[in-house]
């Protein structure tokens, strides 16, 4: 009788079983693109657990692709070439040449902003070797002329930058020396027209010169130094003159860093001795 009871209870055991419910499978692998809509839309996916959140994911911040550029070399300073200076100096008395220096004169007193540079430089050199000028006569007045200027006189200081541009039309002292009085008298049109003509000369000496020892600037006079250190570099250089071993009179310019040289060979003449210092 135990027997049958166990039988029965066997028999009962594997119904059951047979229609009982099987465990769930494990959740299938989230779909990556699902995945990757979720992240970027901020829609939930409904189908997985993230989903069930009512807040939304914001937009995440796209990483740029890296950007590989191509290292070029440094570009090194092209250092200045001095041009020699084509023009001869016989030009200065060809009355048809363009070099005639009355004409350069005449063009400097009517303002003309075609003038060359060479013609300008030309100007300069025919004044040197024709002795027309005198170099310590124009430093008097250009001594006197900056002075007036720092004092306020104005009107004086005019008066005796016309006494310079008389002698030496392409003075530089004299043109940069009136056009400041011109602009503190209220005069703006011809103080504009004498800073023009200033920038002309000092771009003149620059372009057939670089202050240094194998070409020194070309100038009317020693002042001419300290008015290009002023307007170019925004300073007043101390000064000395030199003779030298190959008897070239060297008129020296230093302020900061900056040294210079201007040959003023043309000024010994003029000159004593103790006014300079001789190379040994």
């Amino acid at each position: 009788m135990k027997k049958n009871y166990l039988l029965l209870y066997f028999l009962f055991f594997l119904f059951n079983f047979s229609f009982g419910q099987a465990p769930p499978p494990p959740p299938p692998p989230p779909n990556a693109n699902d995945l990757k809509k979720e992240m970027i839309s901020g829609e939930p996916d409904h189908n997985s657990s993230k989903g069930k959140t009512n807040k939304n994911i914001q937009k995440t911040e796209s990483i740029s692709p890296i950007e590989i550029v191509e290292s070029k070399p440094e570009k090194k300073p092209v250092p200045h070439v001095v041009p020699k200076f084509p023009i001869a100096l016989a030009e200065s008395t060809n009355k048809n040449s363009i070099y005639y220096f009355k004409s350069i004169e005449e063009k400097i007193t009517k303002f003309d902003t075609l003038i060359s540079e060479e013609q300008l430089i030309s100007l300069t050199k025919y004044k040197i070797h024709s002795n027309s000028i005198n170099p310590t006569y124009l430093d008097s007045l250009a001594n006197k002329v900056y002075k007036l200027n720092e004092a306020k006189k104005y009107t004086e200081a005019i008066e005796l930058a016309k006494e310079i541009l008389i002698q030496s039309p392409n003075n530089l002292t004299g043109q940069k020396e009136i056009s400041y009085a011109y602009k503190h008298i209220g005069n703006t049109d011809l103080a504009n027209k004498h800073f023009v003509m200033m920038v002309k000369i000092i771009k003149s000496i620059l372009k057939y010169s670089d202050g240094s020892l194998k070409n020194p600037y070309l100038l009317n006079n020693f002042f001419e130094g300290k008015s290009l250190y002023e307007a170019k570099f925004g300073c007043l250089p101390d000064t000395s003159l030199v003779l030298t071993t190959d008897k070239r009179l060297l008129g020296t310019f230093k302020c900061f860093h900056i040294n210079t040289l201007a040959d003023l060979t043309h000024w010994l003449p003029l000159l004593k001795k103790g006014d300079y210092y001789i190379q040994k």
